[in-house]
């Protein structure tokens, strides 16, 4: 009588089982990370239209270029106003009931014609607003492990020639 050995079956289950728990873990990782590359994304794209509409509510009075106020402390009360009704933030710019936790702004300024963007290192080819933001989002799973992963930098330039005066 022939006695047949286990446990070579049973080490291949259990090495089926691992195998089916990765690729199910690595398409959740992947779903959260493209989640988190779109609101990055759209961030950055509110960024932009925060930066213009600060533009628009400070020089709403003004009728050419010329006359434009580029009184940066304006600029970035404006713009804290459009971001923290957009994310629902308090006055410290934070929520931890949201996804985006919370936001810091790191830099706020206007460069001239032919500075040098220190975040991108490129010379400005017109004025320009430079907004550097640091957001921390909150990971959907391990929270109190991975919270201070998901911390990310995003920045945005608005060109201030670029906004028409036409009335």
């Amino acid at each position: 009588m022939k006695v047949k050995n286990q446990n070579g079956d049973v080490l291949t289950i259990a090495l089926i089982f691992v195998a089916i728990a990765l690729v199910i873990f690595t398409f959740i990782i992947a779903v959260f990370m493209s989640h988190i590359n779109n609101i990055l994304y759209n961030l950055k794209l509110d960024m932009y239209s925060m930066n213009r509409s600060a533009i628009i509510a400070v020089n709403k009075y003004s009728t050419s270029m010329d006359k434009f106020s580029y009184n940066v402390g304006a600029y970035k009360d404006e713009f804290i106003k459009f971001l923290k009704s957009n994310y629902e933030l308090d006055e410290n710019l934070s929520n931890d009931k949201k996804l985006i936790t919370s936001v810091e702004i790191e830099e706020y300024t206007i460069y001239e014609k032919g500075n040098r963007d220190l975040y991108t290192n490129k010379m400005c080819d017109t004025r320009t607003i430079h907004t550097v933001l640091s957001v921390k989002i909150r990971p959907i799973i391990l929270k109190n492990y991975l919270e201070d992963i998901f911390v990310f930098t995003v920045h945005e330039d608005v060109a201030l020639s670029s906004m028409k005066t036409e009335r």
